[in-house]
């Protein structure tokens, strides 16, 4: 296992590009990765600090949302396909009042993931996105999912048929997109990981990643970390593989900046 220390050890050096530039040094940054793609699930920030040996925490706390936004522009080129589970949820403090629908002070989050059928016939759950929305209307939903389905000059819609638990948004959006529409009926809330079981294991990892080392996540910056649990969730299966894969992707991405990070609020709505 490659360490962080070995980085800051052998004087890594390399050369400048668009997501490993902008305050902070190619050689903090790979080190960071190292950790990053190690320990991020499952600790927060601060031990990441303390391995790197970086003395001010807002350094790293850019430094994590650099490898973010590489996370985030990576998974935009990645489409829906065939059958899509789709559900929302509510992220935010917990308040009194109204749960669900309608409940005030959280930030709506649709998360959608597609699904295929092994050689067993056993339903698998294949490419996952979360993302951030102002409202759960037919508008809204039809827009992800003509988005996430494939390019504006694709003659043919990649996604054929939703599953949702029957809310009139997904009815009136899968009429207008002529797509087949499978209901979940939810007697019981508590069924809701056996008649959506993906979308819901998505959004509990969001939740106990974001509840857990985070220590919760303000409605600004709460799209990247959805990112980054959609991403770890879309390649579970190559953990092993997955430092080379981040380190091209950040690379790649036009980086974002300390001051962009602490500008105002802005409408960062999709990965």
């Amino acid at each position: 296992m490659l360490n962080a220390k070995a980085f800051k050890q052998a004087g890594l050096r390399g050369h400048e590009s668009p997501g490993l530039s902008g305050g902070i040094s190619n050689r903090e940054l790979l080190s960071e990765l190292v950790v990053f793609d190690t320990l991020a699930s499952r600790f927060s920030l601060p031990p990441m600090q303390r391995e790197l040996e970086i003395k001010d925490y807002k350094t790293i706390w850019v430094m994590a949302h650099k490898i973010r936004k590489g996370m985030s522009d990576r998974d935009a080129h990645y489409r829906l396909a065939g059958l899509v589970e789709m559900d929302e949820s509510f992220f935010g403090p917990t308040v009194s009042g109204k749960r669900g629908r309608g409940a005030e002070g959280k930030a709506l989050v649709i998360v959608a993931v597609s699904t295929w059928v092994d050689k067993l016939g056993k339903e698998r759950p294949g490419f996952a996105h979360a993302l951030v929305a102002n409202d759960a209307t037919a508008d809204t939903i039809e827009d992800l999912l003509r988005r996430l389905s494939g390019p504006e000059d694709e003659i043919t819609p990649l996604v054929s048929q939703i599953r949702t638990d029957g809310w009139r948004s997904y009815q009136v959006a899968a009429r207008e997109l002529e797509l087949a529409h499978h209901r979940a009926i939810l007697n019981d809330p508590q069924d809701s990981m056996k008649l959506l079981p993906w979308t819901h294991r998505v959004i509990a990892n969001g939740k106990a990643v974001i509840s857990g080392p985070h220590r919760g996540v303000s409605e600004k910056h709460l799209q990247r970390c959805l990112t980054e649990v959609c991403y770890r969730f879309n390649r579970r299966f190559w953990t092993r593989q997955s430092f080379h894969p981040l380190l091209n992707a950040c690379a790649s991405t036009n980086t974002i900046t300390r001051n962009e990070l602490m500008a105002p609020k802005t409408a960062e709505q999709s990965q």
